[in-house]
């Protein structure tokens, strides 16, 4: 059985900042996906906006990063775009780029079950999409995520990111 692993950093990295700690995601990927043969993790991102000292500043160390997890096995970076609306930093594109991933591999038959981590419910058709594929969909989250009842009905199995299986997966 084939999978991959579908991550929304915006989502992981903020609540494991808040939950102060720093995950391995090759060691998350590959507990995630045990007992399948993981083909794939995409970790989909944006980079700061520069321009300011501490944006040239976070700019670097998140391409820094991204190069790290490009060097995994496996392990592929994509990118939206970072735009600020009002006072706030929101990602733009990478939402319909995991989306279209999740389809397309769905379609090619490329995985028979994706783990997405996400709270996310915009992906929730194409969760229905992939399943019509025959696709299994995890939903990996943090217990503490407010997400969409729906959505939650919608995948196939919930993996709460408890902190016994983050304390496997910690740098």
């Amino acid at each position: 059985m084939n999978s991959a692993v579908f991550i929304d950093a915006g989502y992981i990295l903020e609540l494991s900042k808040l939950a102060n700690r720093r995950i391995d995601f090759l060691k998350l990927s590959n507990e995630l996906t045990s007992g399948t043969n993981r083909i794939k993790t995409i970790f989909y991102d944006s980079l700061p906006i520069q321009g300011t000292a501490l944006g040239n500043s976070l700019y670097s160390a998140r391409q820094r990063f991204h190069s790290k997890l490009r060097s995994l096995k496996d392990f592929e970076v994509k990118l939206g775009r970072l735009q600020q609306i009002n006072e706030k930093f929101v990602q733009k594109g990478v939402d319909m780029r995991l989306g279209i991933d999740l389809v397309q591999m769905s379609m090619k038959k490329q995985i028979d079950k994706a783990i997405i981590i996400t709270a996310d419910s915009d992906f929730e058709y194409a969760v229905e999409k992939a399943q019509e594929d025959g696709v299994k969909i995890s939903l990996a989250y943090f217990p503490n995520s407010k997400i969409n009842s729906k959505f939650l009905k919608s995948v196939n199995d919930r993996i709460p990111l408890t902190d016994e299986l983050l304390d496997k997966c910690k740098l």
